[in-house]
């Protein structure tokens, strides 16, 4: 469907950086990364408001890197919804097919259609300030969907909305891609909405793409300590590659490098081990489970929120490991979450990988 081949755009002082990516037909392809890391320029770029200086873009085998934005025949709806305040939601959603020159009775057709698959029918005299956060969502959807777009292009199109109308456009945006089969290209800073909408996901950082996969194989297989942070990794634990392969775990001891997949390079002597805070598990019986390293912590601080509790804890010689309960395993514990609590921990073998300490893509 869409091909990037080296894309390079410099914009005063920022650049993007030879991004090279295939987003397949009917794909939900999010780009996930933090502010000013270049994803909303790479969009553009696509959409055809910035060119770049080399690479090209391929939009169905069709090169159309130098076609001007109104013949590349894609949807955006942007973080802000850019609707024109004064037409009403009527107005804005046939805009686009009036400027095409679409006859009045086709107009119509089309506006009940999205709309009304969209749910919005029932405001479309409104103007956009008479409009809720998620009614204006939905208007600036209809407007870009309402032309039958070969792709839809979404620039952080939640992040203005409150957490209760962004938990129902999600769900929204689930639909739309299943009943309709669109591809879709998805911008986002947050992980959860990108986890629960990419069919793949490809990560950002200073205009340059560092690694790329479904989600759970970008988030269990991070390339560097930025992916593994950026997808939701919690901890962090200084380790070493021994002269013959062995790799000892700063306050854990040796561990077999066969844990690993791929295992350290011995190339790459000093290492993370990387453990997301569901492979730490608080149990009295944890070692007769497969688990990495099995020892002794204190609870260092508990923090309840949203029907959860995140625990920190300490190993004797102050390395920091991180978990999240729900209250329900916390009320199973047969000992009292506290700060000051010494209890055993188990850190399963599944969970862990490892990334190099000096930042440089892994083996994985």
């Amino acid at each position: 469907m869409l091909r990037l081949e080296d894309i390079r755009v410099r914009l005063g002082d920022f650049r993007l950086r030879g991004i090279s990516l295939h987003i397949r037909p009917g794909e939900y392809r999010v780009l996930l990364g933090s502010t000013g890391t270049g994803k909303t320029v790479l969009l553009e770029t696509i959409a055809g408001l910035h060119h770049p200086g080399k690479g090209r873009i391929l939009l169905k085998g069709r090169d159309i890197t130098r076609l001007p934005p109104e013949r590349r025949h894609l949807g955006v709806v942007y973080q802000d919804y850019a609707l024109f305040p004064h037409l009403s939601v009527y107005d804005n959603v046939s805009f686009g097919l009036r400027i095409k020159g679409t006859g009045a009775r086709e107009i119509r057709t089309a506006v009940e259609e999205i709309t009304g698959f969209l749910d919005i029918g029932h405001i479309l005299d409104r103007t956009p300030r008479h409009l809720s956060g998620g009614e204006r969502q939905r208007a600036a959807l209809a407007r870009a969907l309402v032309l039958k777009p070969h792709m839809l292009l979404l620039d952080e199109p939640l992040s203005a909305v409150d957490r209760l109308t962004r938990d129902r456009l999600r769900i929204e945006l689930k639909r739309i891609h299943r009943e309709l089969g669109i591809t879709i290209l998805h911008i986002t800073h947050d992980l959860s909405e990108a986890f629960l909408l990419a069919d793949r996901l490809a990560v950002m950082k200073e205009g340059a793409v560092l690694q790329e996969g479904t989600p759970a194989e970008v988030s269990s297989r991070p390339g560097n300590r930025f992916v593994a942070e950026l997808t939701g990794t919690e901890n962090f634990i200084p380790a070493r590659v021994e002269g013959e392969g062995m790799i000892h775990v700063e306050g854990m001891g040796p561990v077999d490098p066969k844990v690993f997949s791929p295992a350290p390079d011995r190339t790459c002597r000093e290492i993370f081990i990387t453990i997301p805070g569901w492979a730490v598990e608080l149990s009295l019986g944890c070692c007769t489970r497969p688990y990495l390293w099995c020892g002794g912590v204190t609870i260092t601080d508990v923090n309840r929120v949203d029907g959860h509790v995140a625990v920190a804890l300490a190993l004797h010689n102050g390395i920091r490991l991180h978990t999240t309960l729900s209250r329900r395993e916390t009320a199973r514990l047969p000992f009292s979450i506290r700060p000051g609590v010494p209890v055993k921990c188990g850190i399963l073998s599944e969970g862990v990988h490892w990334v190099p300490r000096d930042g440089a893509a892994s083996s994985a």
